[in-house]
C-alpha cells in the first residue's frame, strides 16, 4: 500500500497546477493546491489541503488526495483513489483500487471493504463535464448521487486575485445513502483554453458555508504551486473545445444523466 501511495503522490511531468483559496463563513480557512496531467485518455489528479489563519490555531490538520483513471469520452473513470489526512501526529490512509477499499490508521488495524461504485468525487468535480445530472460518485468509502437542481450561464464577479468573467453555474444536491442532502454550487469557466471550476460553494445545514475560489495570479501562498494563470483576464471569447475537456454553454440548461450512472 505504501508503494502505491508514493506512486500516486509522485510529481507529474508537464503537469498543470491550480491554487484555490478556502473560506468557512467569514474566515480564511486554508488552501487547496491541485495538479493535473493527461496523456492520451489517461489522467492523473492530485492535491494537498492545508489550514491556515485562525482555524490553524485550533486544527492542526493536513490532507492529500490523488486519483488516476481514464477518460471515457469526456467522463473521468477512476482506476485508483488515495486519501491521506494527518492531525496532531495521527494519520489516516484510504486507498480505493480494483473494487476494494483499504483503510489504515496510525493506531488501528487495517480494514478492507468492498469498493464503492462510480468515480471519485475529486475527479468528477474538477474534470467531468458540467452541468451533469444523475452521476454516482464516491469518497473512497461511500457512494452518493448528484442531482442537478439548476444551471445557467452567468457573469462571475469576484475581486482580484480570483477569476472574473463569463461562466456556467451548476447547482447540485448531493444525496447520501442515509437520505441526507448537501447542496453544492459550482461555477465553471474557460481559463486558458480549458474548463475549470473557478468557484465552489458547499452548504451544510447548521454550519457556515464552505467556499473555494481559484486564484488566477502567480502567487498561491507560502507553499502553493503556481496558479493556472499569471494575470487576471476576463473571459470574453467563445468557449472552445480542447480534446476531452470542454465547457458546453449551448446545452447548459439541459440536465445530463450520465450513461455510466445507475438509473433511478
Amino acid at each position: 500500500m505504501t508503494l502505491v501511495a508514493v506512486a500516486l503522490l509522485a510529481p507529474i511531468a508537464a503537469a498543470k497546477n491550480l491554487h484555490y483559496d478556502a473560506r468557512v463563513g467569514w474566515f480564511d480557512a486554508g488552501a487547496i493546491n491541485i495538479t493535473f496531467a493527461q496523456d492520451g485518455d489517461h489522467y492523473e489528479l492530485s492535491g494537498s489541503v492545508r489550514v491556515r489563519g485562525a482555524i490553524a490555531k485550533l486544527l492542526r490538520w493536513r490532507g492529500w488526495f490523488a486519483a488516476t483513471g481514464e477518460f471515457d469520452g469526456d467522463w473521468p473513470r477512476t482506476d485508483a483513489y488515495l486519501l491521506m489526512e494527518e492531525n496532531r501526529g495521527e494519520r489516516e490512509v484510504l486507498l480505493s483500487r480494483g473494487g476494494r477499499t483499504v483503510l489504515h490508521g496510525s493506531h488501528r488495524d487495517s480494514e478492507e471493504l468492498e469498493g464503492p461504485p462510480g468515480s471519485d468525487i475529486m475527479s468528477v468535480l474538477f474534470l467531468a463535464p458540467h452541468c451533469l445530472d444523475g452521476a454516482v460518485v464516491h469518497d473512497g468509502e461511500d457512494p452518493y448521487r448528484i442531482r442537478l437542481s439548476k444551471s445557467a450561464p452567468v457573469r462571475i464577479k469576484q475581486p482580484q486575485p480570483w477569476y472574473s468573467g463569463a461562466g456556467l453555474r451548476c447547482d447540485y444536491d448531493f444525496r447520501y445513502r442515509d437520505g441526507s442532502t448537501r447542496r453544492v454550487s459550482l461555477w465553471v469557466a474557460d481559463v486558458h483554453g480549458e474548463p475549470w471550476p473557478v468557484r465552489i460553494r458547499v452548504r451544510v445545514p447548521l454550519r457556515p458555508d464552505g467556499l473555494l475560489r481559484l486564484r488566477i495570479d502567480a502567487d498561491g501562498g507560502d507553499d502553493a504551486a503556481p496558479s493556472i494563470s499569471s494575470t487576471q483576464q476576463e473571459a470574453t471569447a467563445p468557449f472552445t473545445v480542447h480534446t476531452h475537456r470542454r465547457l458546453d454553454m449551448t446545452t447548459s440548461d439541459v440536465p445530463r444523466h450520465h450513461p455510466f450512472s445507475p438509473s433511478g
